[in-house]
């Protein structure tokens, strides 16, 4: 029997890899996002799984009426349609194989802020040698408080690197319950958001998009910043409230921002964000890395064969958790 996998919308540094890496007994159909829907429904008809790209039709998930299990590429999954997928009654998984190089790039945005990299390569761009220098105005992160909002996969590994690689003290908000050996680990203590907010010389941002989310840090809440602080978002650009975090920058209530995630993107490229010295701005990149391509397409792998197997695969975030239609002995070639 060879089990048919349906790869819809793919970003292009995947096809190869994926394809490349199909195991015996699985045969790989790739669907670009210009597909005709129509096209697209007649192929997930007869797949028994679904690899997912952003941007899917609804009714492309629906006509995947024999399918075992979906394996959603990216990490948020705020575009998922998660009511019509848990009509399907299989599951569904988002990828969590993104936590270190994301956690990376906001050690990177935090650096470059503190360091002022941008405004120091521009004085150089100029002739100036040291010229300009204010020392006052540069900082390190060993000894800072660093506070996080959102303590999952990502916030969890900017808590270890700050912390065990860069001496600062970590502090935490997160709406779920977070268990203490977790917070321990790092360690991170548990405060307010408004604490938070105020007691920080860093505000981390690595929360995903929903209704109580959504625009949770605003006027109120920047308010509360240390005129010295920096705000780093890892998380989701609709956290923010741009229009606010835009008059703070450009008032000097807050030091510096490093975005790498914007309320509407692509970020317009007449946004004053890309024009303040004060905020250093990336294109939503802070996943990207080849380690992580590879660790994403294992995932699809080690997914399905759990499926088959019987089990649960990694990250769902259906109400299904396991593929009731799959026996249990049937196995990974």
């Amino acid at each position: 029997m060879t089990y048919k996998v349906l790869f819809l919308n793919p970003l292009k540094d995947y096809i190869d890899r994926l394809v490349d890496s199909t195991p015996e007994g699985f045969s790989v159909t790739v669907m670009p996002a210009d597909a005709d829907v129509a096209d697209m429904c007649r192929e997930a008809a007869g797949a028994d799984f679904l690899i997912s790209g952003v941007s899917v039709p609804e009714e492309v998930f629906l006509a995947a009426e024999n399918v075992k299990f979906i394996q959603y590429m990216s990490s948020g999954y705020g575009q998922l349609p998660l009511t019509v997928l848990d009509q399907l009654g299989v599951p569904v998984a988002q990828m969590k194989t993104h936590s270190i190089s994301v956690a990376e790039h906001a050690l990177t945005l935090m650096l470059t802020l503190l360091r002022r990299i941008p405004a120091s390569l521009q004085l150089m761009r100029d002739g100036k040698w040291r010229e300009d220098l204010d020392e006052t105005s540069y900082s390190e992160l060993y000894g800072k408080t660093v506070g996080i909002v959102g303590l999952g996969n990502i916030g969890r590994w900017v808590g270890r690197v700050v912390h065990h690689g860069f001496g600062a003290n970590v502090v935490f908000y997160d709406r779920a319950e977070i268990p203490l050996t977790v917070s321990e680990l790092i360690p991170a203590r548990s405060v307010p958001l408004e604490e938070l907010m105020a007691i920080s010389d860093i505000v981390c941002l690595s929360v995903p998009l929903n209704a109580e989310s959504d625009t949770m840090i605003g006027r109120d809440e920047l308010a509360l910043m240390k005129r010295s602080g920096l705000l780093v978002n890892v998380g989701r650009g609709e956290v923010v409230d741009e229009g606010a975090l835009i008059d703070c920058l450009r008032d000097g209530r807050i030091a510096g921002a490093g975005l790498d995630v914007y309320a509407r993107e692509p970020l317009d490229i007449s946004s004053e964000l890309l024009a303040m010295e004060r905020a250093v701005c990336t294109p939503h990149m802070a996943g990207v890395g080849w380690e992580n391509v590879e660790r994403r397409i294992a995932t699809v792998w080690q997914n399905i064969d759990a499926v088959l197997r019987g089990g649960i695969p990694s990250g769902v975030v259906t109400a299904t958790k396991r593929a009731a239609s799959v026996l249990a002995e049937e196995v990974v070639a």
